[in-house]
């Protein structure tokens, strides 16, 4: 089960027991992105489908003629972003970051406390 984590025989038998729950939890959340993404393409291929059906359906049975998109969903060209919209974006991001730091740490910080608290002293 563990090579199926991506988790090395040598690691599985003389690393740290909860490295094996890392690699478990690495991997539903890989499966997860993944399954995520398939579902993304396959909402979007579905939008060009229905577009270029509707699109051939209203040109065959009605007066005024209508034009598949000229470029992909998701780019918009003509959209300007101002430097205030982008300074936003990045302190949405850094903000994230932080959060995410933080939580690393306090998880970091567990660990260290339960090592004291087995009596071992690993590095």
């Amino acid at each position: 089960m563990a090579i199926t984590y991506g988790m090395s025989v040598k690691e599985f038998w003389e690393d740290d027991p909860n490295l094996f729950w890392a690699y478990r939890f690495s991997y539903y959340e890989r499966l997860k992105t993944q399954q995520e993404i398939f579902n993304n393409n396959a909402w979007l291929q579905g939008a060009y489908f229905h577009e270029a059906v509707s699109v051939a359906l209203c040109n065959a049975f009605s007066k005024t003629k209508v034009e598949y998109s000229k470029h992909p969903y998701g780019f918009n060209e003509n959209k300007a972003i101002t430097e205030e919209e982008k300074q936003k974006v990045v302190q949405s991001y850094a903000s994230e970051i932080k959060a995410r730091i933080s939580q690393v740490n306090a998880i970091r910080n567990g660990a260290e406390q339960q090592v004291v608290i087995k009596g071992k002293s690993r590095v």
